[in-house]
């Protein structure tokens, strides 16, 4: 199979999950007395802090049916989640691998190369996925400084989720349930899922060289083939 068209699939799959499992688990826990679940786009975050394992705790089954659906989804959603992330970090670790090889290429040393590589990849990320967002959530959750902001996007990301402050319980944006209030929440998850690409490729960075994996190897010879054509 076409591996941009199985990467298609993937995520459609992944997407499909969150809204359909939402809509099941809104049918089994909304409007509870004691549910912690409201309205539709709260279940679908649940479904994503579930499938992400971050599982900040504010949103918990509180049905046994609840119970027994989040361990069926999790058991299907977590796997896929994995597959999708080991496989857009792959492509994203080749395309590191050419730029590798065109900004590199008269570096013979390769401990050195990984090392400017591997440093490159920590740093850009703490800027684009920790820094530059802190500093978004500083903007629309109230009450939070900069680094509340920085210290929900890296427990979000590291999937480490202490659950001590929240985004999108707020009403700064809008009030819960409200359509703005909806689209922060999608647009929380797109954010989490977006930025768990940046560990799966240092994964697959570490993983190529510490095992010899020919993925990033594949990338760089790609890099010299686009060169050799230039030339």
């Amino acid at each position: 199979m076409n591996t941009h068209l199985k990467l298609g699939l993937l995520l459609v799959s992944l997407f499909l999950s969150f809204f359909i499992g939402a809509a099941i688990f809104q049918s089994i826990e909304g409007d509870l007395e004691h549910s912690s679940v409201h309205w539709y786009f709260q279940s679908y975050y649940f479904c994503v802090t579930v499938t992400t394992t971050v599982g900040y705790g504010h949103i918990t089954p509180y049905t046994t049916g609840g119970k027994f659906f989040t361990i069926f989804y999790a058991l299907f959603t977590i796997p896929l989640l994995v597959i999708t992330l080991a496989d857009i970090g792959r492509k994203l670790a080749n395309l590191i691998g050419i730029a590798e090889t065109k900004a590199l290429g008269r570096v013979k040393n390769r401990h050195l190369r990984f090392l400017v590589v591997i440093t490159m990849t920590m740093f850009s990320g703490i800027v684009v996925f920790l820094l530059i967002p802190g500093g978004i959530f500083v903007a629309l959750e109230e009450f939070w400084s900069f680094m509340d902001g920085f210290w929900y996007a890296f427990a979000t990301l590291s999937t480490i989720g202490f659950g001590d402050i929240m985004a999108g319980m707020s009403y700064e944006v809008g009030p819960m349930g409200s359509a703005a209030s909806n689209v922060y929440i999608v647009a929380i998850s797109m954010y989490t899922l977006l930025g768990l690409t940046w560990p799966a490729t240092l994964w697959v960075l570490v993983a190529d060289y510490l095992y010899g994996s020919k993925g990033t190897e594949q990338g760089q010879e790609e890099g010299q083939k686009t060169e050799a054509v230039a030339i």
